[in-house]
């Protein structure tokens, strides 16, 4: 599996074979907002934004969270942009008059976008209770962003979603589910594929997994419900047990599995992506130990083309 999906990222492909197949990646990247920003020990963020751009260009669709400071946020596009030769379609968080920083969310892609909106949940941490520490300072929410598969065929298309879901008070993330939920099943059509990239602070290790009152079923069941075909987490889907932790280095053995890649296909017989592959990338590097306090989660779908 690592090696299909290493050469999948790698290798230059053609306008043809992007189409058929495609790369995803989901990264929170750790460049946080304001003060928040001086709890953050990792060194060199001009160099760590520098390196982001580098690793996540070589992925079709990028759906990065926590790209919270402006001038970090404009460098990885701007490194993103000169890798892909000048091409860079993006949406990102909206920043409402009340915030202190945006959402967090960057969606990238070389394909083209054709509809964007997003969302600013209603339910956060406050700082009242929080201090600095809480989600309330920033727009936290969701993007959204249509993709077609070239500008010769826009009306085959995937709807790809990006989140940050509530890192601090528990009793908020259950009423986020429900708002994306409630977004996704607005702005996706249900004849196509969807995607949705995030770190949803939601822990999804096998004990999660099986029980029915865990915060992942939650989630599952209600994103389930915004989808006709339903939803499937791609990380179970093919690694089944596995940690898949993304919370640290040793993801193989320790961590917590909280930034996924789910699908929603829609139910026969409309054309579905069909997952091929999935990993963590640690992106370990020795001038800052790694590039964010996260693990990256990338995937590579098969994308039949209309006959």
């Amino acid at each position: 599996m690592r090696t299909a999906l290493t050469m999948a990222i790698c290798a230059t492909l053609s306008l043809a074979q992007a189409q058929e197949k495609i790369t995803v990646l989901s990264y929170n990247v750790q460049f946080l907002p304001g003060i928040a920003a001086s709890h953050n020990k990792r060194p060199n963020p001009e160099y760590r934004a520098k390196r982001i751009a580098e690793e996540v260009s070589k992925f079709d669709i990028v759906g990065l969270q926590e790209t919270f400071e402006p001038s970090h946020r404009a460098a990885i596009k701007e490194g993103v942009k000169a890798a892909w030769n000048g091409t860079l379609n993006s949406v990102e968080s909206p920043l409402p008059k009340d915030f202190m920083a945006n959402g967090g969310c960057l969606l990238m892609t070389k394909l083209p976008i054709i509809a964007s909106d997003a969302v600013v949940y209603k339910h956060f941490s406050k700082p009242e209770e929080y201090g600095f520490r809480a989600d309330g300072f920033a727009a936290k929410g969701a993007i959204w962003a249509r993709i077609a598969r070239s500008d010769t065929a826009k009306d085959e298309y995937i709807d790809v979603f990006v989140t940050h879901l509530e890192a601090r008070a528990d009793d908020m993330r259950p009423l986020q589910y429900k708002e994306l939920a409630e977004f996704i099943g607005a702005k996706s059509d249900p004849k196509r594929p969807a995607l949705l990239l995030g770190d949803l602070n939601t822990r999804g290790m096998v004990e999660n997994r099986n029980d029915a009152a865990s915060q992942y079923s939650v989630m599952m069941n209600d994103f389930a419900g915004a989808r006709e075909g339903g939803v499937t987490d791609i990380w179970v889907a093919l690694m089944g047990d596995k940690l898949g932790g993304t919370t640290e280095q040793e993801s193989a053995e320790i961590g917590k599995r909280i930034d996924y890649i789910l699908l929603g296909n829609p139910k026969p017989p409309a054309l579905s992506l069909k997952p091929l592959a999935i990993q963590v990338n640690t992106y370990q590097d020795p001038q800052v130990t790694a590039l964010s306090d996260h693990n990256a989660v990338a995937a590579e779908f098969e994308w039949p083309a209309a006959k």
